[in-house]
């Protein structure tokens, strides 16, 4: 009988909690699901955007074999997205408190919020372009120290 009242309690209390977590996921989804985010992804996902990421490992690629393998990234990005927004939708749901979530809803619905996310994919190729030397350097340079401390 004790069991049964503790566990009642428990779940009494816990029910506002629920109700709450229940709120800020829907709130995460519809902010996932806003137009101005899924543009953003549709965007950062694009071929286009991981052929850039790819960059110089695709210099002397001949253009048909370069069609070839556009086609492959968007197949698997397209293959990847839904988990990707379930993560997303996870992700902001524990991450954010719900009115945080939807001040983020709201800026990015506002026409200056719209216009900052159109500006996010090429800000994002420009900043990773210029960085990639750096970047490339970087981690033959942590291939280097690595090995050189394995072998030790």
């Amino acid at each position: 009988m004790k069991f049964t009242t503790t566990l009642a309690a428990a779940l009494l209390c816990a029910t506002p909690l629920f109700a709450q977590d229940e709120e800020r996921l829907e709130a995460a989804r519809a902010y996932v699901e806003s137009d101005v985010q899924q543009k953003l992804m549709t965007d950062m996902l694009s071929p286009e955007m991981i052929m850039a990421q790819m960059g110089p490992a695709l210099q002397q690629v001949p253009t048909e074999q370069l069609e070839i393998i556009t086609n492959i990234v968007s197949e698997e990005v397209n293959r990847i997205r839904p988990a990707m927004e379930q993560a997303m939708i996870q992700g902001a749901a524990t991450t954010f408190s719900l009115e945080e979530i939807e001040a983020l809803t709201a800026f990015y619905s506002s026409p200056l919020g719209a216009s900052a996310m159109s500006k996010m994919t090429p800000f994002m190729q420009s900043t990773m372009g210029t960085l990639q030397p750096e970047l490339q350097a970087m981690q033959s340079q942590v291939m280097q120290r690595v090995q050189a401390e394995l072998q030790q």
